[in-house]
């Protein structure tokens, strides 16, 4: 009865904007249009909602509301959303380029609000291949970075300069006080606003890798690390994962010489704040040491699976699935090295603790088993490499059938 009675709500509504005129439209106000429109929206009645939207535009209209008016922005940024979810992103676009023009009319063009809009704006042009746009955003997100860091500076010397001055000076005890609360409470507000900043260029950052607009992407890494280091303590988590983003960039870019010490300083910032029962422990040791192997440091490699074993076993028991995955890894570098007996006992190792975790007929185990396979075989365990080998291939088969079979029940 509830869903009937709502369905009824609706038409008379529909029903009724399509009657009304502008003035009447007017006299509805612009809030109770605006509240319909959302509510329209959130039920995924999009035309009601694209219709009071554009009623509430006409409020605006008929009332002569200047652009900085907040109401301008409200329902662009409605406008925009709803296009969007519907993939009409054209529409989409002019909605949220609207918005970004009310809103800098409103508040100035580097009002946090604004930046913020800024960024979204950039997302949005090269999510939807509008490169032009996107990067010219893109330039003048840095700039402002490189502004406000710039003024940070100076800031950080005056409030230093009127300390030392008010220090050496007993009768300005008080002066010093609430010459340092103010710094805090300026710090604090600064830091707020770097943060929001530098998670939106990281953003911006990782849509320029997908891309492979590798200049623009190391940019957008660099600036959020430049805000991030200025506005947290150097321990910081959040820095660890700046430095790995800008890492994984050079990795994907062929520049391993640039990733390894980023992945360093994220390892050392991760291992002193996370236990080793956290899986972003070994995801970063993994990433360090094949920045090594890429670069014919095999020793630096080994030491570092080593250690992580090591910590490991000591703090997750020796069942724990990074004590797989670090096996494994480790194994593959022995293999490497044609040190085959050394690499056996560790994929050994690696495959119970896969089978604990997947099962023992798992399509996870194949990887495993094929590089124990080739452990043994080459170690002239060639019978027991048959097996290995053998059971391998059995789950291949199962999953292909298993595959072919989900294939055909979806044709038919």
């Amino acid at each position: 009865m509830v869903c009937v009675r709502n369905l009824i709500l609706t038409g008379i509504f529909v029903a009724i904007l399509n009657g009304m005129s502008a003035s009447a439209l007017a006299a509805m106000g612009f809030e109770s249009l605006r509240a319909e429109g959302e509510k329209a929206l959130s039920q995924n009645n999009y035309g009601v909602a694209e219709r009071s939207f554009q009623a509430a535009l006409k409020v605006c209209e008929s009332e002569k509301a200047p652009l900085s008016d907040s109401r301008w922005a409200q329902t662009y940024k409605n406008l925009a959303n709803l296009y969007e979810i519907r993939g009409q992103f054209p529409k989409a676009e002019f909605y949220l380029e609207k918005e970004l023009r009310s809103r800098e009319k409103a508040l100035g063009a580097e009002d946090p609000q604004v930046i913020s809009l800024v960024g979204k704006l950039t997302r949005f042009y090269i999510s939807h291949n509008t490169p032009a746009k996107a990067d010219r955003l893109t330039g003048l997100l840095l700039a402002y970075g490189e502004r406000i860091m710039k003024k940070e500076k100076e800031l950080d010397v005056h409030f230093n300069e009127l300390n030392k001055f008010f220090a050496s000076h007993s009768e300005y005890s008080q002066t010093v006080k609430k010459l340092k609360e103010l710094k805090e409470s300026a710090e604090k507000i600064r830091a707020d606003d770097h943060l929001e900043l530098a998670a939106s260029l990281d953003s911006i950052g990782a849509l320029y890798k997908e891309k492979n607009k590798f200049e623009l992407a190391e940019s957008c890494y660099k600036r959020a690390i430049d805000l991030r280091e200025k506005a947290l303590s150097p321990g910081h988590m959040a820095l660890a994962f700046g430095y790995e983003h800008l890492a994984s960039l050079y990795m994907a870019s062929g520049k391993n010489q640039l990733a390894q010490p980023l992945l360093k300083q994220s390892l050392d910032i991760t291992s002193k704040n996370l236990d080793f029962k956290r899986p972003e422990v070994f995801s970063r040791v993994d990433s360090l040491a094949k920045t090594y192997i890429t670069l014919g440091q095999l020793n630096e490699a080994e030491t570092l699976y080593k250690q992580a074993l090591s910590l490991i076993k000591e703090n997750c028991g020796a069942y724990h699935k990074d004590i797989g995955a670090a096996s494994s890894s480790l194994a593959s570098l022995y293999l490497r090295q044609a040190r085959y007996s050394e690499a056996a006992p560790l994929l050994k190792s690696a495959l119970a603790i896969s089978e604990g975790q997947y099962g023992p007929q798992s399509a996870q185990l194949i990887p495993i088993l094929d590089q124990y396979a080739e452990a043994l075989e080459k170690g002239s365990k060639t019978g027991e490499a048959a097996r290995i080998r053998q059971r391998a291939n059995s789950i291949r088969g199962n999953a292909s059938a298993c595959n072919t079979t989900a294939n055909s029940s979806a044709n038919f």
